[in-house]
């Protein structure tokens, strides 16, 4: 009968030892679980942290390129010849319609050619000599017809450069067609005419103006540069 009970306690003990032993692991397995969670979290946010600083990083290089590529007007105009030259002569009474550069039927220059200061567009060759060409500026007021565009959600729009006004140091993009909403978009050549790429820069929008019978807008241009410093300049040869 004593064996017999000692038995009885024996496994009252184990049973007991047993259940405690199921809790710990039970608990344990939990904690660890909990733990594994946690640094799985960890690491996710970790990986997601890198994601986005590297497509920050990506972002950064991509407008560092954008603007050294204005700044070196480095470009993809595979059918054009890009020749740098140097303003030779501007006559003071007409500071803003039109400069001589240094550059002409020897290098290949032609009418028309597009010209580039700091990766802006500034006009265009009017006349061509054997060393020398004439520029007609895009503040010139004498008919200086450009074709330029911009671009609004994936849509573009298009409209001719007529006029320049000094005083308020504007250019006006008239003739455009469409309904949209504007904020400080590039404006950039059209590529309609034969002899100027498409996408030089020429300004940004500041302002738009619907004509009396809201049929067209005015773009009212801010230029990026100042004209009256041009020195060195690019011209565009086809």
């Amino acid at each position: 009968m004593k064996k017999r009970k000692k038995y009885i306690k024996f496994y009252r003990i184990v049973y007991v030892f047993l259940i405690i032993f199921i809790i710990a692991i039970i608990y344990l397995y939990n904690d660890n679980l909990l733990k594994l969670k946690s640094i799985s979290a960890s690491l996710f946010n970790l990986k997601e942290n890198e994601i986005s600083k590297e497509n920050t990083e990506i972002k950064e290089l991509k407008q560092e390129i954008k603007e050294l590529k204005q700044i070196n007007n480095i470009s993809n105009y595979e059918d054009y010849t890009v020749i740098n030259a140097s303003v030779i002569k501007r006559n003071n009474s007409y500071w803003n319609e039109s400069l001589t550069i240094n550059v002409g039927k020897k290098n290949n220059v032609k009418k028309g050619n597009a010209v580039t200061y700091n990766g802006t567009l500034i006009g265009t060759i009017s006349i061509v000599n054997k060393n020398t060409s004439l520029v007609r500026l895009i503040t010139s007021n004498s008919k200086n017809y450009i074709s330029a565009k911009f671009n609004v959600d994936n849509n573009e729009y298009f409209g001719i450069i007529k006029k320049y006004d000094l005083i308020k140091n504007e250019l006006y993009l008239d003739n455009v067609i469409g309904d949209f909403n504007v904020n400080n978009e590039d404006i950039i050549t059209s590529g309609l005419e034969g002899n100027i790429p498409s996408g030089l820069f020429i300004g940004k929008i500041k302002d738009i103006k619907k004509d009396k019978y809201n049929l067209t807008s005015r773009i009212i241009i801010e230029p990026s540069i100042n004209y009256n410093s041009i020195k060195y300049v690019k011209v565009y040869i086809k």
